[in-house]
C-alpha cells in the first residue's frame, strides 16, 4: 500500500479511536470507562539473544550482555451501550528504555476498537478496527542487523455476521484486512497486505454459547517489497485456503475444549515449487482440578508469511502447559512451559537456490505470581528462561556462525486502574 493510500487510512483510524475515547462525553448508566497506569521494571541476561559462543562485535557496549529496562504504560477500557448494540475500546500503550542500549528504546501499543451490533431477531456481529505496534524479535535477523530496534506496526480492519437459522444453528461469514509494515527500510520485503474471507456454520448447544462448527477461510496474500535476485520477476503473492473444524464447548463440568483444526492449502502462482499442503490448526483444553488450581494445555501447527533470500513462510509447531494456582485471595500463581519448532519454507527466488531448510527449536519455561492489593490494582512478578537451538541450516543462509541462545529475564509490572 503506497503512504498516499496510508494517510487516509491511518487519519480514519485516529478519527474513529477519538470518537471512542470521547466516551465520556456522552456515556450513560451502567458504561464503563477505566483508565489505567502502569510501571514495569525488567533484566534481560541477553538483551541481543547471542549465542554463548559469540563475542557481539560492536553490537556490545564493554561486552555487556544483559540490560536493565523500566516500562512506563497507559492504557483506556471503554464499553459504551446504545440499545442492543455495544462499543467496546480495549488500549494500552508502553514506552519502553534501556539502561544502557538505549538504541533499542521503542514506544509499543494495540488498541481496539469493537462495534458489536444486533438487527432483528436474526442477525449479529462485530466490525472494529485494530491497530497496533511491536517491536521485532532480535533474534530472527543477523547480528549486523540486530543495532536498531525495527517496529512492526498493523491496520486491522475486520467484519463479521451471524444469521440465526434455528435455535441452535447459525450461519457466519467474516472478512478482515490486514496491512503489516516494517520500520526500518531493509526489514521492508517482511511487509504483508492481506484480505481474508469466512464463511461457515456453528451448531449450539442448548441455552448456552458452547458451539461446533465448520469453516471455510481464503486468504489473499501480498508481499509487495520482495528481494530481487538475478533479474528475478516471480511475484510472490498468494492465496491460501483452509477448510476447518471450530469448537469452543464445556465437555464436562471441568472441562473446556476451543480451537480450530483443519487442513491448510497455500498456492503460489508463478513457482508452485512454494506451495504448502498440510494440517493446521490450534487447540486448548482448559481442565480444572478444583476451584483453585487449573491446567491449560494447547497443541499448534500454524503458517505466516515471511521473506528472505531463501524461505517465504514460517511453519511453526508446538505445545505449551500453564498450570495456575489461586493461593490466596489477593495471589495467584502461574508455572508455563513451551515448546515450537520452525521451519523457513517456500524459496522465494526464480532459480531454487539449494540451501538447506533453516528450522529452530524453542523451550520456554515462566513462572509468574500475581497480587491484588485491591479490587483496581495488581502487581505481578515473573521469571523466564528461553533457549533456543538453531540448525546448522542458519549459518549456510548467512546467519552465522553461532546462532543459539538462551535469555534469563526478571521483571516486576505494577498496575492501577481508576
Amino acid at each position: 500500500m503506497t503512504s498516499s493510500i496510508r494517510r487516509p487510512a491511518r487519519a480514519a483510524s485516529c478519527l474513529l479511536l477519538a470518537a471512542f475515547a470521547s466516551a465520556p462525553a456522552w456515556s450513560l448508566e451502567g458504561d464503563r470507562i477505566r483508565p489505567s497506569v502502569g510501571l514495569s521494571y525488567a533484566y534481560n541476561s541477553n538483551i541481543y539473544y547471542l549465542d554463548d559462543r559469540s563475542s557481539g562485535g560492536t553490537l556490545l557496549r564493554n561486552g555487556q550482555r544483559g540490560d536493565r529496562t523500566l516500562g512506563l504504560q497507559a492504557g483506556l477500557d471503554v464499553d459504551h451501550y446504545v440499545s442492543r448494540q455495544s462499543f467496546t475500546l480495549r488500549s494500552q500503550a508502553t514506552q519502553t528504555r534501556h539502561a544502557t542500549y538505549d538504541n533499542l528504546d521503542f514506544l509499543g501499543y494495540n488498541a481496539r476498537a469493537t462495534w458489536n451490533w444486533v438487527a432483528g431477531e436474526r442477525w449479529d456481529g462485530d466490525a472494529g478496527l485494530e491497530l497496533s505496534q511491536i517491536a521485532s524479535n532480535l533474534y530472527d535477523f543477523a547480528n549486523a542487523d540486530r543495532s536498531e530496534r525495527n517496529l512492526r506496526d498493523q491496520q486491522l480492519w475486520f467484519a463479521s455476521a451471524m444469521l440465526r437459522m434455528s435455535p441452535d444453528w447459525k450461519l457466519r461469514g467474516a472478512l478482515r484486512y490486514s496491512d503489516v509494515g516494517n520500520s526500518l527500510q531493509r526489514f521492508n520485503t517482511l511487509n504483508l497486505q492481506e484480505w481474508t474471507y469466512e464463511a461457515g456454520s456453528r451448531f449450539y448447544s442448548k441455552g448456552t454459547d458452547d458451539f461446533v462448527g465448520v469453516n471455510l477461510r481464503v486468504a489473499d496474500g501480498r508481499l509487495p517489497n520482495r528481494i530481487v535476485t538475478a533479474g528475478s520477476t516471480i511475484d510472490n503473492a498468494y492465496r491460501q485456503y483452509t477448510l476447518e473444524g471450530v469448537v469452543d464447548y464445556q465437555l464436562s463440568g471441568l472441562t473446556r475444549l476451543s480451537g480450530n483444526l483443519g487442513y491448510t492449502s497455500r498456492e503460489y502462482q508463478q513457482l508452485s515449487q512454494r506451495n504448502f499442503d498440510g494440517f493446521t490448526g490450534r487447540l486448548s483444553a482448559v481442565h480444572s482440578f478444583s476451584s483453585k488450581t487449573s491446567l491449560n494445555a494447547a497443541i499448534f501447527r500454524q503458517i505466516g508469511a515471511w521473506e528472505d533470500l531463501t524461505a517465504n513462510f514460517v511453519l511453526t509447531q508446538g505445545v505449551s502447559l500453564t498450570a495456575t494456582q489461586v493461593i490466596s485471595d489477593k495471589l495467584s500463581g502461574q508455572l508455563g512451559y513451551s515448546f515450537r519448532n520452525r521451519a523457513f519454507l517456500g524459496d522465494p527466488n526464480f532459480v531454487l537456490t539449494g540451501t538447506p531448510t533453516r528450522e529452530d527449536s524453542f523451550n520456554s519455561l515462566s513462572l509468574s505470581l500475581t497480587w491484588r492489593p485491591t479490587r483496581l490494582s495488581q502487581v505481578v512478578g515473573a521469571i523466564a528462561r528461553d533457549t533456543r537451538s538453531a540448525n546448522d541450516a542458519w549459518a549456510a543462509n548467512g546467519f552465522g556462525p553461532f546462532n543459539d541462545f538462551s535469555a534469563v529475564n526478571v521483571s516486576l509490572t505494577g498496575q492501577l486502574t481508576f
